[in-house]
């Protein structure tokens, strides 16, 4: 799937909290966003999703404006998760089950998944007790096992350890393989791990994109250059 932004804006109260010229993600690659809070990456993969709507401007997927099918192929972590009241595993399997998919493919899934973040004493309990990090696995898993071409992840990791961040940076790899991965972070160590590409974003606009070296190790936007001269 290739997802092309063009003249891309967003509005609250009139004022322009996202504004894209042009932005193209390809696919198979995983794309990290950073950027400071209300630089407006969130109402990136929000419109890219469909959560949210533009106020101006498209956004393509393989030169077609967002309908049922295209939704279909599309999933979401959103930054606070809403899971539902019942057990973590009913958690993870719902959308599945919403699509219909068949027990012999859940459970599949479900042994993929679940060797990369061992939820064995998670299982059974219910979303409510579950602490910050905890219910980020579950609603990660519930995102990974739906398989879509287009995967969107809003700080998956901020409230996890660095054990758990590990286990689930190599989850994210994995759903590479099958699916184009744009998530937002504002860890650049994580970034470096992940990224095939790095986006940086500042006021609603791309003030750097490229190759994760290039824009890390060599940027050219002279507020990236002070923010990773702060991170060496």
């Amino acid at each position: 799937m290739k997802v092309i932004l063009e003249n891309a804006y967003k509005e609250y109260n009139s004022v322009r909290v996202l504004d894209i010229d042009e932005l193209e993600f390809m696919e198979g690659n995983i794309y990290v966003i950073l950027g400071s809070n209300g630089s407006g990456k969130s109402t990136l993969i929000n419109c890219i999703s469909g959560l949210d709507s533009l106020s101006g401007g498209s956004i393509l997927y393989n030169g077609e404006s967002i309908n049922a099918k295209i939704r279909n192929e599309i999933s979401i972590m959103v930054q606070k998760p809403y899971l539902f009241n019942t057990t973590s595993l009913n958690n993870i399997i719902s959308g599945l089950k919403y699509r219909k998919i068949n027990q012999d493919e859940i459970s599949k899934r479900l042994e993929k998944y679940l060797s990369y973040i061992d939820i064995d004493d998670l299982k059974n309990k219910k979303s409510k007790w579950l602490s910050g990090g905890e219910r980020a696995k579950i609603a990660l898993l519930r995102t990974a096992v739906l398989e879509t071409k287009l995967t969107l992840l809003d700080e998956p990791t901020a409230s996890m350890d660095i054990e758990s961040t590990l286990k689930v940076e190599k989850l994210i790899k994995r759903m590479c393989k099958s699916s184009t991965v744009i998530i937002i972070t504002h860890d650049v160590y994580q970034a470096s791990r992940i990224a095939d590409y790095v986006i940086f974003m500042d006021r609603g606009k791309v003030i750097e994109m490229g190759l994760k070296d290039k824009v890390l190790k060599n940027p050219e936007n002279n507020l990236v250059k002070q923010l990773m001269n702060m991170k060496t």
